[in-house]
């Protein structure tokens, strides 16, 4: 399904689960950023959303509410098929038109980020392709998996099974349906919750591609150091110099580095491996 031309939000000072009765076809979810909730309709529901506060106003605090077109919400970026280092990304809305050797991957982009364009997914999916050349990857961790976008590209290369997990309920939603729309559900276990949490699943290759206060959290992890292959990305500019020296005193050593305006991406394996 096409997403919405306009999004209604609402934002709300407290973390809320809403009602039943608000969440009906229109409802897109729930962001939680903070102290603050952020409802998404794709019509406009501020009366109702005042209705159900007003009915409970323990569940939080009426702030504000925003009207903007969903293309704003995509940074501008309208969401048509794109090709990225042999993968071929269409909207699940869009007959799919590969040409011989394409990786097909059907994304529905929803609320969350994912959908090809940002230079961090397209030099993490760069650096996904090379560690498949480099030999067989059965199992795979994808920590903030957004869209799904990363554990798909993985899957299709040919890894048996993923743990994905990923913090926001909009984006874990929007990834669950990804995977359905991908036939591969039954080979991902799909985790809402906090990446720092979850870094103990057994894999071959661990993907983090996140904000770098969860990427120098999960480098004192020693569990999470404990897999072959890594994926760093979200790095940003300088955020490189804390980065490289978080890495440098773990028991990774870097084999590849990539960036694309001012966005990093790294590639490393862990040291006698």
């Amino acid at each position: 399904m096409a997403p919405p031309e306009k999004l209604y939000v609402y934002e709300i000072l407290g973390r809320v689960t809403p009602p039943g009765w608000l969440t009906q076809e229109d409802f897109l979810g729930c962001w939680r950023e903070g102290d603050c909730s952020y409802l998404f309709f794709a019509t406009p529901r501020e009366a109702e959303v005042r209705r159900w506060l007003a009915l409970e106003p323990e569940a939080g605090a009426y702030l504000s509410a925003t009207e903007l077109n969903y293309a704003d919400w995509e940074a501008g970026q309208a969401f048509t098929p794109t090709r990225v280092a042999g993968f071929y990304l269409c909207p699940v809305w869009w007959e799919p038109q590969p040409q011989p050797g394409d990786v097909l991957l059907r994304l529905e982009p929803g609320l969350a980020f994912g959908s090809g364009y940002h230079p961090t997914t397209r030099l993490c999916l760069t650096l996904l392709r090379q560690v498949f050349e480099s030999g067989p990857v059965s199992r795979v961790l994808d920590l903030g998996t957004g869209t799904g976008v990363l554990t798909l590209a993985a899957l299709a290369l040919g890894a048996e099974q993923a743990v994905a997990v990923e913090y926001n309920e909009l984006a874990a939603r929007t990834a669950q349906r990804n995977f359905r729309h991908n036939g591969v559900s039954d080979r991902v276990l799909l985790i809402q919750g906090d990446a720092r949490h979850f870094t103990h699943p057994a894999a071959d290759l661990a993907l983090a591609n996140i904000h770098l206060d969860v990427l120098l959290d999960l480098l004192a992890v020693p569990e999470f150091l404990t897999k072959t292959w890594y994926i760093f990305s979200g790095i940003l500019g300088t955020q490189m110099v804390p980065f490289r020296e978080a890495l440098g005193a773990s028991p990774l050593e870097v084999v590849a580095a990539l960036d694309q305006n001012m966005w990093y991406a790294v590639l490393a394996r862990r040291r006698g491996t």
